[in-house]
């Protein structure tokens, strides 16, 4: 048996025009019933439509139970692609009396929760605290014989209250008394470490598709299940199969993505150099305030993966032509890639394109709207296009 708790969810992406019912506890259980016979016990927050969507489930797996602390509001997360930080309704810090879930049991994941808390004595815990504002850490109130965290880096840096890797590690070891720590690095992959010395590089999958949202519950529940199931397998073997089941799931949004060493997921590993020493340049419009703001989006994402970003709106602005052109020529030849906005075909935006091409740089094409064909002039470019958002973007790292 796997216990799960967790949030039960709307989740809304606008760039990919998707709604569905999930959350990370939710997608958690969907996920491992879909992969394996295992008996699923889920403890969540709900209101009465989450509910009837929870007995719906059972209705369709026989060995899914749950168990539900009542609530009014059924939380919504709208994403404007999925890369983006979510706009949340209600406000889950205007949300009065959170119920906590109190479970004691053998296997558990733990996902933290936005509409209420949770307090655990368990043996094996994989906990995921799912946010970097104000994490809740999990020896606060709970206590487990075996723990293992997953985080990104965010999340490490403000449950740690550290800047530092070595001093984000110690406290994990040190604090929280960690059977290990998972950090995770987006499109490059993540590190394993087993104490505060030894640690492992667990790699990402290239894939053609990026379907982000849930990406990070799949990574942590068939990490979960690799540890609690798979006894001969080492927590190396564990996260690398994790990673192997998250690209198939980025690629096609489907939940059954179990893989094995016989049977290897077909994506080639992004063996990432350092990232931070890599510049995109940012082709764009920058008229209209929907521009900008697409703009600044794109711009914060790049950033969020770490590396430096050239943009003509950020970095040059407004002002006389010459100066501007001779800024973004400049701009231009300091970076390794560029990644353009084609909707529109904005004059200036083809220039910075055609200017890219005659240098040889390698160019990512993003829009939902343009004719490929009318791009006569880009054919010889080194260019790929795509019309999902996150998509391209991740494209954009891994051609680096």
């Amino acid at each position: 048996m796997i216990n799960i708790i967790g949030g039960t969810y709307k989740e809304i992406n606008i760039d990919a025009n998707t709604y569905y019912i999930f959350g990370s506890g939710l997608r958690s259980v969907a996920f491992i019933l879909e992969n394996s016979e295992e008996e699923i016990v889920f403890y969540t927050i709900a209101n009465k439509e989450a509910e009837c969507h929870l007995n719906n489930y059972k209705k369709v797996y026989n060995k899914f139970n749950f168990e539900i602390k009542h609530s009014n509001d059924l939380l919504t997360f709208k994403y404007f692609y999925s890369l983006d930080n979510p706009e949340i309704y209600p406000n889950p810090n205007l949300l009065k009396n959170k119920p906590t879930i109190n479970v004691s049991k053998d296997n558990l994941i733990c996902f933290g929760m936005l509409d209420g808390n949770f307090q655990i004595d368990a043996k094996k815990v994989v906990y995921d605290p799912q946010t970097s504002l104000n994490p809740i850490r999990f020896n606060v109130n709970s206590k487990a014989t075996e723990l293992i965290y997953i985080v990104n880096s965010n999340e490490a840096k403000s449950i740690s209250n550290c800047s530092e890797m070595n001093d984000i590690v110690n406290f994990f070891f040190d604090v929280e008394k960690v059977k290990a720590l998972i950090i995770k690095n987006g499109p490059s992959g993540a590190n394993l470490y087993l104490n505060k010395e030894e640690f492992h590089r667990i790699p990402a999958y290239k894939t053609e598709n990026v379907s982000k949202i849930g990406s990070g519950d799949v990574f942590t529940t068939s990490f979960a299940y690799y540890w609690f199931k798979k006894n001969d397998l080492s927590l190396k073997e564990c996260a690398k199969m994790a990673s192997k089941a998250t690209s198939i799931f980025c690629n096609t949004e489907s939940l059954k993505t179990f893989t094995s060493e016989t049977n290897p997921s077909k994506f080639d590993e992004f063996k990432s150099e350092a990232l931070d020493s890599k510049q995109v340049y940012l082709a764009a419009p920058i008229f209209s305030l929907s521009d900008v703001i697409l703009i600044d989006k794109i711009r914060s994402s790049f950033l969020g993966f770490g590396l430096k970003v050239f943009s003509p709106y950020h970095d040059v602005g407004y002002g006389d032509e010459q100066t501007i052109a001779e800024k973004d020529i400049k701009g231009l030849d300091d970076s390794d890639i560029v990644f353009s906005v084609l909707d529109g075909l904005d004059s200036g935006t083809l220039v910075e394109l055609g200017y890219a091409m005659s240098k040889g740089k390698k160019i990512i094409g993003y829009h939902r709207t343009v004719n490929i064909d009318s791009l006569l002039m880009l054919k010889l470019a080194n260019i790929k296009y795509y019309n999902d958002l996150t998509t391209s973007i991740y494209q954009t790292v891994w051609s680096l």
